[in-house]
């Protein structure tokens, strides 16, 4: 079953994307979702409360102000699939050998390699098409690095909008600081367990 959200974004309103969006905050949690020719399936991580904690407190949400039309890089990205290019087939296949990888580190609670595979998903998705990244996201991104962050990712489609950082604690407000510096907006973060929720009140 599609969500009436992707049916409205995609289809109504014409903006290019795929359904992992639409899924990911209807079901709420983690999830690793599988998206098949005729199906989707929804598998439920049963991951510890005390791993779900210390993974959010080292997690950092930095809004680039970096402003993008994510249905251009979209289209980008679609056509090179079509079109059968090598670098981007080679992406592809890597971020999904990753994205497994990144599932079981979280259920074993092996958080650093967590963010070390945040990075490397991060590298590979950059080879999909030229237009994810920008020399100033570059920059933002190693200066955290080089400030002790382990890993990351632009959110979304790319070209701007937030990154996503793991950093350990210790080193978290000084990267925080020096985004800030450089005209980053430092937004903190709560996971969501439950999703989408309805309820009728009574009249």
């Amino acid at each position: 079953m599609v969500p009436d959200s992707h049916e409205i974004e995609r289809v109504d309103l014409g903006i290019q994307g795929g359904l992992q969006d639409h899924y990911a905050a209807a079901f709420g949690g983690f999830n690793f979702i599988e998206f098949l020719a005729d199906r989707v399936i929804v598998n439920s991580l049963k991951i510890s409360p005390t791993i779900l904690n210390e993974l959010e407190y080292n997690l950092l949400l930095c809004d680039t102000r970096k402003v993008r039309l994510s249905s251009s890089i979209i289209e980008d990205q679609v056509a090179r699939y079509r079109g059968r290019d090598a670098e981007t087939l080679a992406a592809l296949a890597e971020i999904k050998r990753l994205t497994v990888e990144m599932k079981n580190a979280l259920l074993r609670g092996r958080l650093e390699t967590f963010g070390e595979l945040l990075h490397e998903e991060w590298k590979q998705k950059k080879r999909m098409s030229s237009r994810i990244s920008t020399p100033e996201l570059d920059e933002l991104y190693e200066l955290a690095r080089t400030e002790g962050a382990i890993g990351g990712k632009i959110t979304g489609a790319g070209g701007g909008g937030f990154m996503l950082l793991y950093c350990p604690f210790e080193k978290k407000h000084r990267i925080e600081n020096v985004l800030r510096e450089h005209g980053c907006d430092i937004h903190h973060l709560a996971f969501e367990p439950l999703g989408l929720q309805t309820w009728r009140v009574p009249t």
